[in-house]
């Protein structure tokens, strides 16, 4: 219900196998975006689960990352402007 009150757009990074947040958790996060009518972006990357960027650990995954931060600078080109 949190949803109803955001006033910017929003973007999500997410590995499809982490355990916080669940691929359920993003889901139900996105029906309430979705029936607010909010502005966001979600991007799920198979292969990876939290903390996909921590590139000194073993969750590190550099292909996810480095897609996903260019996500990220695309987000913020586009929105930033």
């Amino acid at each position: 219900e949190m949803a109803k009150d955001l006033s910017c757009p929003l973007l999500g990074i997410f590995g499809n196998e982490d355990f916080s947040p669940t691929k359920e958790d993003v889901d139900i996060l996105e029906e309430g975006l979705k029936k607010y009518n909010k502005n966001y972006e979600f991007h799920r990357y198979d292969g990876a689960g939290h903390g996909i960027w921590y590139y000194d650990k073993p969750m590190y995954r550099q292909e996810q990352a480095m897609d996903s931060f260019n996500v990220v600078l695309e987000f913020l080109d586009r929105k930033l402007k």
